[in-house]
């Protein structure tokens, strides 16, 4: 039932929204190719997983594209959970390399041993687990945590997720052609200035570059919500004549 499919576990971003819970903020669990990936376990993202009817101990790969809290807050509770406190170990962590070592790591230092496979991200490099690939892409600019783009690849299959940053020209050029699925973290409807974030007038141009066969927005600020996320997603279809949903708290989206 869930193969080649995303549930949207939160859809929340800034930080009205996540820590007001005005939308959720549990990130993104892919199935793809029978391969379960969680993606971004912000914060709440362990009692999300159970409440749409998935289990941590499903989990093979956790995926968290920088270190801000409303990506990472439930890694180590999720880590604990899907390892029953290391007993059964994770497949493999990707992640930046401020996410588990330097000054302030998000990773808690006894949980490594419950990891098989950390797997530090850097622009241009890929990691395989049976038949799924991880492609590293660009680095976005983002305050504060080293943050990258990624694609998923599997028999023919390609998902896309832009992570947040601000737009630059750079991010023209360095992600995949014709997606199966491209997920945006839009946080805005307009750019904001020195706000390093992506807005729906940067994301449309990412569309008509690149694309896809269907792109999803999701990470809504206060701003988005207001502006009502689905009215964004048909003002960006009109506009691309690209299917583009908005996402909502356990949304489930095939590919």
């Amino acid at each position: 039932m869930l193969t080649n499919t995303i549930t949207f576990l939160g859809t929340g971003g800034g930080r009205v929204v996540v820590f007001r819970q005005l939308r959720h903020s549990g990130g993104m669990w892919l199935n793809f190719e029978g391969v379960n990936i969680l993606i971004d376990p912000g914060p709440g993202s362990l009692v999300r997983i159970f409440e749409r009817g998935l289990d941590t101990k499903d989990i093979d790969i956790i995926v968290v594209s920088h270190r801000h809290l409303d990506h990472s807050s439930d890694l180590n509770a999720v880590i604990e959970s899907a390892t029953e406190s290391t007993k059964r170990p994770l497949d493999m962590l990707v992640c930046p390399e401020d996410v588990v070592s330097g000054e302030e790591p998000i990773l808690l230092k006894y949980l490594k041993q419950g990891i098989k496979n950390i797997s530090v991200a850097k622009e241009g490099k890929t990691f395989e687990f049976k038949n799924v690939k991880i492609e590293i892409k660009i680095r976005h600019i983002h305050s504060g945590a080293e943050t990258y783009g990624l694609e998923f690849l599997g028999k023919g299959k390609r998902v896309v997720y832009v992570p947040c940053g601000k737009f630059y020209e750079k991010m023209l050029e360095g992600y995949s052609q014709g997606a199966d699925i491209m997920i945006f973290n839009t946080t805005f409807v307009k750019p904001k200035g020195n706000i390093l974030h992506l807005s729906a007038k940067d994301v449309l141009q990412m569309i008509n570059t690149y694309k896809p066969k269907k792109a999803v927005i999701t990470h809504f600020s206060l701003e988005m919500l207001k502006s009502n996320p689905k009215a964004i997603a048909s003002w960006l279809e009109r506009e691309s004549g690209v299917q583009v949903i908005a996402a909502e708290d356990g949304m489930r989206v095939s590919f």
